[in-house]
Order: structure tokens, then sequence, then C-alpha cells
């Protein structure tokens, strides 16, 4: 079941992600590094403006809207919620506009509230669709955004370069599309209707513990870019950003290949068959996504020189070539955690131990980062964030073992990556062609090398499966 939703769902996790990638490299060929760093920042305070506004609901949707008994009281109070939860969005956006000193630019000021509020709304249905299994409304949203709004931006930077244009341009097609999106989930006949009080004190409930996890988590990714932006300004920012945020999309984007199906499977799996079956069933999922996640960290890794070389702009290439590789190995042990060890504390529902977790990982990133920084410039402070991932994952994965049941398959785990080490190493042999086309010759040949290999280290768990479907 895992399988044929993951392909449902890929789609959406393939397309669109890589849209976001050809804007990231393209702002790089178009943009002055100040510009960048701007671009990246609203970006950033944007998902903390969604995580401080609505993120509690989104949760609360996902985890408990496929289960509910009777739907009608959340129906009643979604179009009052998302309102009023879209609106919080502004002064946080108008905050970081401010400390940046851009608010006396009315173009720039219009387009990233538009663009941040869209968002927000955006990312909540499409997180309501998937809940409910809607392949085609969540791929609409993973899909249109990206995809028209960086086509949009281009179209206006070539009429008015720079920062506006990038921002309007998403903010256009996003604000467009909830018309849409509100008809496909039948929210138009919803906003005035009563609100509940008994269901926004169990969404809060449940999603406020989230909310300031969120925030927290939050601060562990992206608290880089404010102790960049506040010691050495946006120009370093922008030079940071680039590396940094194809290290974390690239990743996040092959872990979402799994978890957008595994967590409502999970959700399932436990409403049908009690706590410990979906946190059985997340166990399962441990074997794809660490077959997924550190196979593309290390290719990754192997690949940086000729990968920036053929599609990094000139001014960037130097901060990206330290930074691409120190943000791949942290995306990957976070989003490891996230979808694995912090999903049991959701399922097992206790948001406080999450909580907790996020709130030391925050501390102890940022001050690692902040230290890093002093020491060694971008690079030591990108080596900050990752100490305090990997000691913050550690930690997670053991409460998720010892006192939640969490069991993870270790030697399937060992196996995969002793198959990532070699295919790197592989990868990384000086005999592939120099030119730009080579890249796609090494990144081919890896891919290759990684199957070959983890299909000789996965043989007996392939056979047991095999077996088993020919005696069903």
């Amino acid at each position: 079941m895992l399988l044929r939703q993951t392909f449902a769902y890929l789609p959406a996790q393939l397309v669109g992600p890589l849209a976001q990638f050809v804007a990231v490299l393209a702002w790089t060929h178009w943009l002055a590094p100040a510009d960048y760093g701007l671009i990246s920042l609203i970006l950033a305070v944007q998902e903390l403006a969604f995580l401080v506004g609505m993120s509690w609901w989104t949760h609360y949707t996902v985890r408990y809207l496929p289960a509910l008994a009777d739907p009608e009281p959340y129906r009643r109070a979604e179009g009052a919620v998302m309102a009023l939860c879209g609106l919080c969005q502004i002064p946080v956006m108008g905050l970081a506009l401010g400390l940046t000193g851009h608010l006396d630019e009315p173009a720039l000021v219009a387009a990233t509230l538009a663009f941040a509020v869209s968002r927000s709304l955006n990312s909540h249905l499409g997180e309501r669709a998937r809940s409910l299994g809607d392949v085609v409304t969540y791929t609409i949203v993973q899909l249109t955004g990206p995809i028209l709004g960086f086509g949009l931006g281009l179209a206006l930077m070539a009429v008015a370069p720079g920062t506006t244009a990038v921002v309007a341009g998403f903010a256009v097609v996003q604000v467009a599309i909830l018309p849409l999106l509100a008809g496909r989930l039948r929210l138009l006949n919803r906003i005035l209707l009563p609100v509940d009080g008994a269901i926004l004190r169990a969404a809060f409930g449940y999603g406020g513990p989230l909310l300031i996890a969120g925030g927290l988590g939050w601060l562990s990714v992206n608290g880089i870019r404010l102790v960049v932006e506040h010691g050495e300004g946006l120009v370093a920012l922008g030079l940071l950003s680039v590396g940094w945020n194809l290290g974390q999309r690239l990743i996040a984007v092959v872990a979402t290949l799994v978890t957008a199906a595994a967590f409502p499977l999970a959700v399932r799996q436990a409403a049908q068959g009690g706590t410990q079956a979906g946190i059985d069933q997340i166990g399962r999922t441990a074997i794809l996504l660490f077959g997924l996640l550190v196979p593309s960290a290390i290719g990754i890794a192997a690949i940086t020189d000729p990968l920036i070389r053929a599609v990094v702009g000139a001014e960037f290439q130097d901060a990206t070539r330290l930074i691409l590789p120190l943000a791949a190995a942290a995306a990957t042990i976070r989003n490891l955690r996230m979808h694995l060890a912090d999903q049991v504390f959701l399922i097992a529902e206790h948001p406080r131990s999450l909580l907790a977790l996020n709130a030391a990982e925050a501390v102890l990133t940022m001050l690692l980062c902040v230290i890093g920084l002093l020491a060694g410039g971008l690079p030591g402070a990108c080596l900050g964030v990752l100490a305090g991932t990997t000691f913050c994952a550690v930690a997670g994965f053991a409460i998720a073992s010892l006192r939640y049941g969490l069991r993870l398959p270790l030697r399937d785990i060992a196996a995969l990556t002793a198959a990532s080490v070699a295919m790197g190493l592989l990868v990384r042999l000086d005999v592939y062609p120099a030119e730009n086309w080579g890249l796609a010759v090494q990144v081919a040949a890896g891919a290759a090398i990684y199957l070959l290999l983890a299909g000789l280290v996965m043989r007996p768990m392939i056979a047991t499966i095999l077996a088993s479907r020919s005696k069903a």
C-alpha cells in the first residue's frame, strides 16, 4: 500500500520541486547576492509565518480529519479559521521587511504580504487534500505555484528586474488558484457559518504544542540565515543561501517521495489497529527513507564540483562548493528524525516530547552556529548546525525506540549505508568526462551502481517479499 500511494503522489513530489530547483539556480545568474539573500529571507520568514499562524490547524487536520466520526463541526469552523490565520501572516512578514529596511518599497511590501498569505493557505489546503487521499488537489497545489509562479516571475523580471518581480510572480499565481482549491474542497459556502468552540479547543490542544515545536524547528533550519544576515549582511546571506537552499530542498524532495503517503497511512493504521500498529508502520517506512536519503546525501557530496560548475552562477560558486555537502548532510539527518522519530510522537499523541526535543535542537544549533561562524565563517556556521542536528536526532531516535517502541531495521539500514558509501567512492573516480554533459553520466552511473549494490545487499528481504506475495 505504501508503494502504491507513493507512486500516486510522485508527480507532485518531483515536478514542482524541480521547478523550485530551476528557480534557485536561475536566480544565481540573474540576481545580485544581496537580492538573492532578501528573497531567501522572505521565503524563510513565510515558513515561520505559516507555523505561527496556521500550522496548529493544519496539524490537527492531517492527524484527525480522516478519522472524525462527524466532520461537520470541522467543516463549519475551517473557513473562519483559515481567514483569521491568513491575516496573522501579515505582521510577521511586515516585521521582517522592517528589520531589513524595505518597508519603504510599497510594491515589494504588497507582493510579499500577498505571497505569504496565499502560500500559507495553499499549503494548508494541500495538506488537507493529502490527509483525505485527494491526490489531484494536492498535485495542483504542488505544481501550479512553483511552475507558473516562477514563469510569471521571469516575465515580470523582463520588465522590472529585482526581488519584487520574483515575489509578485508567485503571489499572483497562488492567489489565482485559491478559488479552484476552495471549490474542489467545498469551502466556498463555509466561511460565514458559526464556529464550534469545542473543535477549536481540540485543534489547539493538539496543534498548539506542535505550533511551538514547529517554530523551534524552523529556528533549527533557518536560524543560520538570521545569524549570517545579522553578522555578515545580505550579501553573505545570499552566498550562503544557494548551497543551503539546494542541499535542504534536494533532500526534502527525496524524503517526500516516501513521506507524502507514509504518515496518512500510519494514521489509518493507528485508527484501525491501535497506536502500536501506527508506530510499526512508521518503522516499516524506515527502509525506504534511509534507502533514499543516505545515497542522495552521499551522491550530492560526490558530484558537488561538476554540479556547481554546470549550473551555479560564477559569483556564487566558491561559497556553494563548501556549503552544499554540509547542507545536504544536515538535511538528511533532520529529515530522518522528522519523518520517523517525530512521527512516532504524533501517532502516540505526545507532542510535548517533540516540543522538548525541538527546543533543545533550536538552542544547540543556534549556539553552535554562532560559534562556527565566528571560528570558520560560512562553512563553520554550517558545521555548527550539522553538529546540533546530529546530536538531537540521536536523542530523538533513542526516545522513540526506548519509550514508544519504534523498531528500526538496523541491519538493513547498515547494508544500505554501506552500498551508499561504495557508490559515492565510485562516483568520485576521475574517469568521467570533464564537459558539462559528463555530470549526467556521473549521476546515471551513481544511480545504476547504487541500485545494483542495494539489490545485492537487500536480496534476502526482496526474496522474502516475493515469496510472501506468491503465497498470497
